[in-house]
């Protein structure tokens, strides 16, 4: 939970805080054995760990818990489940030494950030969030000598985090070392000469952001095959409904009087056969196709996978779809191929539809001109024989 008010907003306990802790977690579930439910509730323990904090800091994990609680008990979470969620974020807090396996990795996700090669942009976060929302008024000195000395106090507890992050923790302690030999002179220069270099940039900037509008493209062209495909959907039902009311009509008052007006038979007929044919072609522009709908953990790897159509993934479990997104959302490559992919098919998809609507409207038209040709012809050529004088005058 974020706040509303934008002095108690928070730089560091924020949604870019639970999402680096949930990549975390990720990363260190591949490195252990647990059974997928363990693996679930820690994960939902990662999303809810910090929901409270922006009412104040004290307490924020009982809090945090009790909202996850409730939640998840809307969900339909066992009992048992709840309360192992609610201990892994209760281990989060502050000088908590955890023993349990479960509580070790919970832990450790929560401080990856230490050992993150954009650990900076975290203490600079913290910093600023700690001096305007908890008021504390640290200079950077003194905030510089609190983090090397939580640091230097702080080891990971799993050996997998050992594995992942502990070279990184001792890379930013070392940064954070040798900037505090750094004399401020040398740091204002430094920042001089940042705030150079980015109006340079900004300078040189193009007017247009390319990232944006290949963003845009996407969303515009998917945007137009769904119109597009639901156009083609209203003109099948369209003639679907034309059809059926032209067979509804010659079924019910043409052929009963065939007995005495038989010259109108091969008209009938021809209607028929052509409304009949021309509710095939619609109907089947209609039908919906889908795929196998899975997609192996092989699959995504390899980039063959496209996990943005749920014909694609509908057979998959929750664990192996979420850790398929997170990998497409970290190689951008992936993602737009993966909507490429996603425009190519839907494309197909609309090149069939309008394809068969093309013929079924073909038909449509085709078979009314030879169904009109055919009821001229007969009245001019069976009529007269069948209206004798005699008929007309009876």
């Amino acid at each position: 939970m974020e706040s509303n008010d934008p002095e108690r907003a928070c730089s560091y306990h924020n949604w870019r805080h639970v999402s680096h802790v949930m990549t975390a977690m990720k990363e260190l579930l591949k490195e252990t054995e647990f059974e997928p439910e363990l693996q679930e509730d820690l994960m939902l323990a990662a999303v809810w760990h910090d929901a409270d904090y922006a009412i104040g800091k004290e307490g924020h994990e009982n809090r945090s818990a009790i909202l996850a609680a409730a939640s998840l008990e809307k969900q339909g979470l066992s009992e048992e489940r709840i309360e192992r969620v609610k201990r892994l974020i209760f281990c989060t807090r502050l000088g908590y030494h955890p023993e349990l396996r479960d509580e070790q990795i919970m832990k450790d996700a929560d401080l990856a950030h230490l050992g993150s090669s954009t650990y900076m942009e975290f203490y600079e976060g913290l910093y600023t969030e700690l001096n305007r929302c908890e008021n504390l008024g640290l200079n950077e000195d003194q905030w510089r000598k609190m983090c090397i000395s939580f640091m230097e106090a702080t080891n990971y507890y799993s050996p997998e985090a050992r594995k992942l992050y502990g070279e990184g923790k001792v890379k930013n302690l070392a940064k954070l070392k040798e900037m505090e030999t750094t004399t401020t002179s040398d740091l204002e220069i430094e920042k001089e000469e940042k705030r150079r270099l980015k109006k340079e940039r900004k300078k040189n900037e193009p007017k247009y952001n390319a990232e944006k509008g290949i963003e845009t493209m996407f969303r515009l062209s998917l945007k137009n095959h769904i119109t597009l495909s639901r156009i083609a959907d209203d003109k099948a039902n369209t003639l679907i409904s034309v059809n059926a009311i032209i067979l509804s009509i010659v079924l019910s008052a043409l052929f009963p009087k065939l007995d005495s007006n038989p010259w109108l038979l091969y008209a009938g007929l021809s209607l028929i056969l052509v409304s009949i044919g021309t509710i095939i072609m619609a109907t089947l522009s209609t039908i919906p196709k889908t795929t196998h709908g899975e997609v192996s953990r092989d699959d995504v790897k390899h980039k063959r996978g496209n996990l943005l159509f749920f014909g694609n993934f509908h057979k998959m479990s929750l664990i192996d779809y979420e850790w398929g997104i997170g990998e497409l959302m970290k190689d951008g490559e992936y993602l737009y191929g993966s909507l490429t992919r996603d425009l190519y098919f839907l494309g197909k998809v609309l090149n069939r539809k309008y394809s068969l609507l093309r013929y079924a409207y073909f038909v449509f038209v085709i078979g009314l001109i030879v169904s009109i040709i055919l009821f001229v012809w007969s009245v001019m050529t069976l009529a007269p024989d069948i209206l004798t004088p005699e008929t007309i005058d009876s």
